[in-house]
């Protein structure tokens, strides 16, 4: 039985790849420290976020991915690593940028030298984020198409976008290195790595904050009557996809790990939902209440630093290297999922209507 690492396995991604790869028969190691819950407090925290029946198959440890004797005993004998532990909140980077860098960057780093030296023959997956293209997309020319913006220059942005000459937040910077890092090693040490540069990831188990995680957090403000601060206006646009479409992802790369037009590994991928499962914050609130009823309450916030207006992704490198891979989870799953998820955590008893809310 083939043997897979999974940094960060109680998160949102590092629980669907749990459960991804325990269904295609894959044993588990999951290295995890609940650094969600220290950064966040408690709504964040991901204790208990990870509950399938196959546990004979899964190895949980609490441990932090800095503990180089922890991380070489257990890269030694795995055969495929997906790394998804992070500082996720480009807001929150701001206030702890020092502890962001050293999670993110030297984090990723430590880990990729642990590879090097005990275990490098085996496939490297690392979850980076569009942000590392800063606010570049905000460059771009915008018109407001009744409750949403669209981008009056493209349909999507892919690779070939900048990373240059813009703002990014210390998360922007520290996920930028980290992902590099990914690149050189594969460059320089023969490394086989892939990045994905993702969107909007979302599922029912993101403990989602109003630092991050924006899907899940408002359809909990609605539900629960919370007010709801929306920063920089509501046209803005995501593209969202589902945890358990990043752990397909991830597994085709590691079934058959590709190399780039050179011939080299740390290929690079954007990862998101693209423009079917694209949605901005006002038509969220539109879906909110055909689905549960509840009106949200929001008030008008200022514009957070480098914030992306828009952002939907071009994953057609992705798709040309892995046509079997496919967007499993449509918007109307994700919705219905986060707010059945909701309904049992919080005992509410919500009823979902209007089922397929949005057209295909």
């Amino acid at each position: 039985m083939k043997k897979i690492l999974i940094t960060g396995g109680e998160g949102l991604i590092g629980s669907s790849c749990i459960e991804f790869f325990i269904d295609k028969g894959w044993s588990v190691i999951s290295v995890d420290n609940n650094m969600r819950g220290k950064i966040f407090g408690e709504e964040g925290s991901i204790e208990n976020n990870v509950k399938i029946s196959k546990k004979e198959n899964l190895e949980m440890v609490r441990g932090d991915i800095r503990n180089k004797e922890l991380m070489e005993e257990v890269i030694k004998k795995v055969d495929a690593i997906i790394h998804c532990a992070a500082q996720p909140s480009h807001p929150r980077s701001l206030e702890i940028p020092l502890e962001d860098f050293d999670i993110n960057a030297y984090g990723t780093l430590l880990l990729l030298e642990t590879v090097r030296k005990n275990n490098p023959k085996i496939p490297f997956v690392f979850l980076s984020t569009n942000k590392v293209y800063g606010d570049m997309p905000n460059k771009y020319e915008y018109k407001i198409n009744k409750r949403r913006y669209d981008n009056s220059q493209v349909d999507s942005f892919d690779e070939s976008m900048s990373i240059d000459k813009c703002g990014h937040t210390p998360f922007g910077v520290s996920k930028t290195a980290a992902d590099l890092y990914c690149q050189e090693y594969a460059k320089n040490f023969g490394l086989t790595t892939c990045i994905f540069r993702c969107g909007c990831l979302t599922g029912k188990n993101s403990k989602a904050v109003e630092m991050h995680g924006y899907l899940p957090y408002i359809i909990k403000c609605a539900m629960t009557e919370k007010k709801y601060t929306i920063f920089g206006g509501g046209y803005r646009v995501r593209d969202q996809l589902h945890g358990s479409d990043v752990a397909g992802a991830a597994f085709e790369f590691i079934k058959n790990p590709k190399s780039d037009e050179e011939g080299n590994f740390g290929i690079v991928y954007n990862l998101g939902g693209s423009i079917k499962n694209s949605i901005s914050i006002y038509e969220t609130i539109d879906a909110i209440q055909e689905k549960t009823g509840k009106m949200l309450d929001f008030i008008e916030g200022k514009e957070r630093e480098s914030d992306h207006i828009w952002w939907i992704t071009n994953t057609d490198k992705f798709k040309k290297d892995y046509p079997n891979w496919v967007i499993t989870k449509d918007l109307d799953y994700i919705f219905d999922e986060i707010i059945e998820h909701h309904n049992d955590e919080l005992q509410l008893n919500i009823e979902i209507k209007n089922k397929k809310y949005f057209k295909q």
